[in-house]
């Protein structure tokens, strides 16, 4: 407890370093976000596609291997 204090003394009542803990915070809380939501997203896209190449086909995962070739 009394380390934070002394560095709250330390830099004073600065408005930039009160700025820059915000933006650490913002940057902190977005990278979590920004990085699973690019591999939901790619994952979808991926399902997406899958399923387009499917329907064309006319079947699905599941089915195949199931139809009689004769």
């Amino acid at each position: 407890m009394i380390l934070p204090t002394l560095l709250a003394l330390l830099h004073g009542d600065s408005r930039a370093m009160e700025l820059a803990y915000f933006w650490a915070a913002v940057l902190l809380a977005l990278t979590p976000v920004i990085i699973f939501g690019t591999i939901g997203g790619l994952v979808l896209r991926r399902i997406w596609k899958e399923r387009q190449v499917t329907d064309e086909v006319g079947t699905l995962n599941s089915e195949r291997g199931t139809e009689d070739p004769a």
